[in-house]
């Protein structure tokens, strides 16, 4: 949390300290970031304020503050609800991830099974051509024939299956990397947002008492 610090005779261990300009004023500030992003985010916060004011010129530098922290405060709430779908969306991907997986692990053991058969169906086979009954054999050898093509389909069709279910893990995989990349991205933005709201009320307060000091003067 970054902190306005009007009194500079305190100081803070471990925390970065930058002397920035919002609306052409100096304000001393402190946090625990780096001095790049103290100065990024005043920055921002100076931008924004430039650009409401000089959208409507009447507007009072307290007025402009106000509307300011309002602008922040709502692009924070969108962000955190923008991260709460993310959230939504990868749990989602994980709930079909999970149920490929155990689709394919289905599939494997059906598999499994087919080729047990397959090899049951070789050895009668085997046994058959040893047969001395050859029309009898020929006959069952047809049909043990005829049993396994259809296994060998049924296998290639499984196959295929197994192949479909692989390509769609492997792209849930990559939504769920991009989606946690997204959250991620959207955590440091919803940080980035409370940092600047909370900036800009510390500059609300600021501008009230200097209107509230420049009152009593008159």
């Amino acid at each position: 949390m970054l902190k306005l610090k009007l009194d500079e005779s305190k100081r803070v261990l471990n925390m970065s300290s930058v002397t920035v300009r919002v609306n052409n004023r100096e304000y001393k500030l402190k946090g625990d970031e780096r001095e790049e992003y103290l100065h990024t985010v005043a920055t921002y916060v100076d931008k924004k304020i430039k650009n409401i004011m000089e959208k409507n010129s009447k507007l009072s530098t307290a007025e402009a503050s106000i509307l300011t922290a309002l602008n922040l405060a709502d692009d924070l709430f969108k962000a955190g609800y923008y991260n709460e779908e993310l959230s939504d969306e990868i749990e989602k991907l994980k709930s079909n991830l999970k149920d490929a997986n155990v689709k394919i692990e289905e599939l494997k053991d059906e598999l499994t099974k087919i080729n047990e058969e397959k090899e049951q169906l070789l050895v009668k086979v085997e046994e058959l051509k040893v047969n001395e009954d050859v029309i009898k054999r020929d006959k069952q050898i047809e049909e043990l024939n005829r049993g396994m093509n259809l296994k060998n389909e049924e296998i290639n069709s499984k196959e295929e299956n197994n192949k479909k279910y692989l390509l769609e893990i492997n792209r849930l995989k990559g939504d769920n990397k991009e989606l946690k990349f997204k959250l991620q991205s959207s955590k440091y933005k919803v940080m980035d947002l409370e940092n600047k709201y909370l900036e800009s009320q510390v500059d609300l307060a600021k501008t009230k008492k200097e209107v509230i000091r420049n009152i009593n003067k008159k």
